[in-house]
């Protein structure tokens, strides 16, 4: 099994790094508008969009299970493999933590340490990398290596309080008041909170000043900070400048790049859907379209169902078209329930097919099950049938339920759906599901 204590380590983590959070961060946790954004951001459509199917996903429990079994090096071997053979897909930052974990059992802490790197680099925003760094600090004092933790001034604390009171209470004082602070503070802490104030209770004085730091700022974190702000302010000045960073040539998890897409996620302007689909087909990253794509699917509004419906037929990749049939899932609208249908029934990509197969039940309407339903009865391709078949799985009802024993007890179906439809049955704890399940062994 794995090392009770890690788990425990991994609990009580979680708890700790909340209290640190809370007692560091007091203003920045209230004050940051684009936060609940990011915070949602750890499971965002990219984890919807199937990449590599369902090999990977079994490749991955496969390494977990035998990490479960504390056998370190073939699940060392398994993980490895996974992450080579996967590059894109959903666990590949959870399979790398495992790797580390798995080479550290095996005292082969250098690997492990490369791997924690790679981690934490390509993956600054995954929920893996609080783990990460545990981990890489304790390889690190096996090496006798202290690692610092940077201490803050208390005083910022009341300084960043005493701001956004002011701010709160007198808007119109509020850009002279952050214009002296950031000239006389040496905190990057309290100028980041500074930022973030402007772009609450600032208003059009504090845009021309936001749109200078986007643009010029020296100090990546606080430039990054600037281009959030702007997207906060909802004012239209902004939005050129979010423009020319999000449509940049370079892109990563945490960059201006990355920070004027969410900022314009975050604008309440029309204008900014426009923009975000303008990112999605002409963005010169493709890393950045998808990112746009996922992040104007989660904005509220019937524009966003038509910029997607026009996505569709505007982006050529199937790549990045998959993440747009994964934004249609997310929409109750009825004509995003249409596209995806015809998607599935129709599509001349079988990836397009097959991500509109997994989209539908991601909608979370029962009566989509008709259509999965009839999309399993006249489909004649086993492997799209097999995803139709998980689809069914995903509906926890009794129609689904006499759906799956109907594929049991089908001697025309294959050997291979037949047992998948076991699988999904034998997770339902329904007493009809059971009895029928009982009867399997007469």
């Amino acid at each position: 099994m794995i090392d009770p204590k890690t788990l425990k380590r991994r609990k009580a983590g979680s708890r700790l790094r909340a209290g640190a959070l809370a007692l560091a961060g007091l203003l920045l946790a209230v004050a940051a508008a684009p936060a609940p954004a990011r915070a949602q951001h750890k499971d965002l459509i990219s984890r919807l969009v199937q990449s590599d199917g369902e090999a990977a996903a079994s490749a991955y429990v496969a390494g977990r299970a035998l990490l479960s079994e504390e056998k370190w090096a073939q699940a060392a071997s398994v993980l490895s493999r996974f992450i080579g053979e996967h590059p894109s897909d959903r666990n590949r930052d959870a399979a790398m933590y495992w790797l580390a974990y798995a080479y550290e059992k095996q005292n082969k802490d250098r690997e492990a340490e490369g791997v924690l790197n790679d981690l934490i680099q390509r993956y600054a925003r995954s929920t893996w990398v609080d783990d990460a760094k545990v981990l890489s600090a304790r390889l690190q004092a096996k090496r006798g290596v202290v690692v610092k933790v940077e201490e803050n001034d208390p005083n910022d604390e009341l300084r960043i309080l005493a701001l956004r009171t002011l701010c709160e209470n007198d808007r119109m004082g509020c850009p002279a008041r952050a214009a002296e602070v950031l000239r006389t503070s040496k905190s990057v802490r309290v100028k980041e909170a500074v930022i973030i104030l402007l772009g609450r209770y600032g208003g059009a004085e504090a845009v021309p000043a936001l749109v200078q730091m986007s643009r010029t700022e020296p100090d990546e974190k606080l430039r990054m900070r600037a281009i959030s702000a702007l997207g906060s302010t909802n004012d239209e000045r902004g939005l050129e400048v979010l423009r020319e960073l999000a449509m940049g040539a370079t892109f990563a998890d945490v960059s201006p790049a990355d920070s004027a897409i969410h900022a314009l996620s975050a604008h309440d302007s029309a204008r900014a859907v426009a923009i975000l689909g303008e990112v999605a087909t002409r963005g010169q990253n493709q890393r950045a379209r998808t990112h746009a794509i996922e992040l104007l699917a989660r904005r509220r509004g019937d524009n966003v169902v038509d910029e997607l419906l026009r996505l569709y037929d505007a982006v050529p990749e199937v790549q990045v078209r998959k993440y747009v049939v994964a934004g249609l899932g997310m929409r109750k609208d009825a004509r995003a329930h249409a596209k995806l249908v015809e998607i599935a029934r129709s599509a001349p990509d079988v990836e397009l097919r097959r991500q509109a197969i997994h989209s539908i039940p991601n909608r979370g309407e029962e009566q989509d099950l008709d259509v999965v339903l009839s999309l399993y009865d006249a489909e004649r391709d086993n492997d799209l049938k097999k995803h139709l078949l998980g689809a069914i799985g995903r509906y926890q009802n009794q129609r689904a339920y006499q759906k799956l024993q109907q594929i049991v007890r089908n001697g025309s179906e294959t050997l291979e759906r037949r047992k998948a439809a076991i699988s999904h049955l034998s997770r339902s704890k329904d007493p009809q599901v059971l009895r029928f399940l009982e009867d399997l062994l007469k």
